[in-house]
Parts: C-alpha cells; structure tokens; sequence
C-alpha cells in the first residue's frame, strides 16, 4: 500500500511541475488605437507588455491606403540598441525588422512608432484597422518567443477647415 502512496504522489507533484513550467508569460504585442483629423500626421505606437530577452523582431502590419499614408517608422526608447529596417514600398503594408546582438527587456514600451497622414475624409469618419498579420519575436539565443497580437482602428474625421464666411457682425439697436 505504501508504494502506491509515494507513486501517487510523485505523479502528482510531476504533473503539477510540468504544468507551472508550460504556464511562461507569452509577450503581449498592441496597437493603440488612435483617431486624426484628415491632414494631420499620426503616430501610432506598436507596445510590448512585458519582455526580458528580446533580440530580434518581425511586424508586418496592413492599413488601409485608402485612409492613411504610411510616412516613418521610430524605434522606441528602449530598442535603441536594436537595428532597424523599414519596408513600405506596397501601400497597405508595412514590415519592420529590428534585431541585435543583445536582448532588451522591459514593460510597457513602445518597439516602434508608425507615423501616417491621414488622408481627406468626406464621410463622418473613416476607418482603417492596422493589423499585424506577421510577426516573430526572438531572443538573444535565438529561440522563438511566445506571444499574443491585439489590433486597433484608426479612425479619421474630417477637419473642420476654416472656408466658411464669418458671421456678419450684430446690429446693435439705436439708443438714441
């Protein structure tokens, strides 16, 4: 009876082990969302949650050309010691490909910064989703790390531009 107990119990205490040890944090990549007047040039940021090691990454991110036009790509703060190259020769599409020698770590950072004009508007407002269709995220050892994405709309209003004619001035009644 006795061994049963201690064979039982080393079962449980492996499978609660092996659990713990599959429950890593997966890193989570957003977009924030974000809203512009038709005109004005936006910065979107890509954020990372939370990281500790990270060497190298890949954003392939969709936009409506329709709505926005892609103009610069800023690495943040912290991805200082990472190179960074930007490909936004196809409308629509934005790749981003940063990596270094070393890994960096933090939380709640931007990785990136994307910089569009948003473009005329003549509805109410006009939506583009930027979406994050590709992405890989590395360490330093070039292991793979685990991740999640969250996309956002970036909205577009018209400005209200200043073409209509002033008021003309009130009449003020005679008090004489």
């Amino acid at each position: 009876m006795r061994p049963f107990f201690f064979i039982k119990t080393f079962s449980a205490l492996a499978c609660c082990l092996i659990c713990l040890a599959g429950l890593g944090h997966a890193v989570e990549v957003s977009i924030a969302q974000a809203e512009a007047k038709s005109g004005e040039t936006i910065s979107v940021p890509i954020m990372i949650d939370a990281v500790d090691n990270l060497a190298g990454v890949k954003l392939v991110v969709l936009y409506d050309a329709n709505v926005l036009e892609f103009k610069n790509a800023v690495k943040g703060p912290k991805a200082g010691s990472l190179m960074h190259v930007v490909n936004s020769k196809t409308p629509g599409r934005v790749v981003v490909v940063m990596a270094g020698a070393r890994g960096i770590k933090g939380e709640n950072f931007p990785i990136v910064t994307l910089d569009f004009l948003a473009k005329p508007c003549a509805q109410e407002s006009c939506i583009s989703n930027l979406k994050i269709t590709e992405a890989q995220l590395m360490s330093d050892k070039l292991k793979d790390l685990e991740f999640s994405l969250k996309s956002q709309d970036v909205v577009v209003v018209p400005s209200k531009e200043a073409t209509a004619s002033p008021a003309p001035p009130e009449k003020m009644p005679n008090a004489s």
